[in-house]
């Protein structure tokens, strides 16, 4: 099973579809923002951007996928909502609940595996900085760009909102738990806030792969080299990761240059810091080739390492 959300989790779970029988994925639930934000406000309905995506990946009904990923670009009141965004804030009207809408919208896309909110209804993040600053909300956390402070931690309102039921069931059932690649503070870490999850993960005795970020991100991450993300996580969840796997090799400069004029860098290996935590690393050539000027995992390799950890545990 795999937990994230943004760009990260659906390439991944690309990748896993045709490789894996029996597929969870669990979906951070906090954007606030676009599409899915003004559905948050308008309705009240938790936010079905980062579900949508993780849908469309695991759709087997590839036209009907192609029509929730549909966004309008004119029109007033439905300019840059997509239409998956409206269909799974209905069916969750009609069913009684966001986890039974998505549940609604998994079987209309004909969805190879589970995808689960990560928590019951939305979730409004809260970053705590270094210098005691609080900013609540995906979005103006996001907003904050250059920076002498640093997140120390995230935390959510409500507190302690509990995860759906078959994300527990899920981890104690699983063969492998994954990590995705995101933003480590506003994807990753708050796919796994829901309550019950923490103790969930620590109790699980399988391998826990954390697939580390190619970049770091302005306003979260800077300066962050790989065991940072792992002791942020690590501070969140408990030292639950046993396995992290990263790119191997360099990023071509043509890459990478439009990262550093927004303040990002390439996430440095600090090999043996990893190996001090106790968690073994994994260096594979993961990045694609058909990125378009960005730096991306490749699904296919990204899952085939994966599955190669998964083995090494069995």
């Amino acid at each position: 099973m795999a937990f994230g959300g943004g760009t990260g989790l659906p390439v991944l779970l690309r990748g896993l579809k045709d490789r894996v029988s029996d597929l969870t994925a669990v979906v951070t639930v906090a954007d606030d923002g676009g599409s899915s934000g003004r559905l948050r406000q308008e309705l009240g309905v938790a936010p079905p951007g980062d579900v949508r995506n993780c849908l469309v990946a695991l759709a087997r009904r590839r036209g009907l996928a192609d029509v929730f990923n549909y966004r309008f670009e004119r029109g007033g009141a439905l300019s840059d909502h997509s239409v998956g965004n409206i269909i799974i804030a209905a069916l969750s009207d009609m069913a009684g609940g966001f986890c039974e809408g998505v549940n609604l919208a998994a079987g209309l896309l004909c969805v190879k595996g589970q995808v689960f909110p990560a928590a019951v209804e939305g979730l409004t993040l809260v970053a705590h900085y270094d210098d005691g600053t609080v900013i609540r909300g995906q979005s103006a956390i996001r907003a904050v760009r250059k920076t002498i402070r640093r997140i120390t931690r995230i935390t959510t309102e409500p507190e302690g909102t509990a995860a759906p039921v078959g994300v527990i069931k899920a981890v104690d059932e699983a063969d492998v738990v994954v990590l995705s690649s995101g933003s480590l503070f506003t994807s990753t870490i708050p796919a796994v806030l829901g309550g019950e999850v923490r103790e969930a993960l620590q109790a699980f005795r399988g391998p826990v792969v954390y697939v580390a970020n190619l970049m770091t991100q302005p306003g979260e991450t800077e300066g962050f080299s790989a065991s940072d993300h792992l002791r942020a996580i690590a501070d969140h969840v408990g030292p639950v990761v046993t396995d992290v796997l990263v790119h191997s090799g360099d990023l071509s400069q043509e890459l990478i240059e439009p990262y550093r004029a927004e303040g990002a860098t390439p996430v440095i290996v600090d090999r043996e810091e990893i190996r001090a935590l106790g968690i073994r690393l994994r260096e594979v050539n993961l990045v694609s080739s058909e990125a378009d000027a960005e730096v991306r995992h490749h699904a296919s390799k990204l899952a085939e390492e994966v599955c190669r950890a998964a083995l090494v545990h069995l």
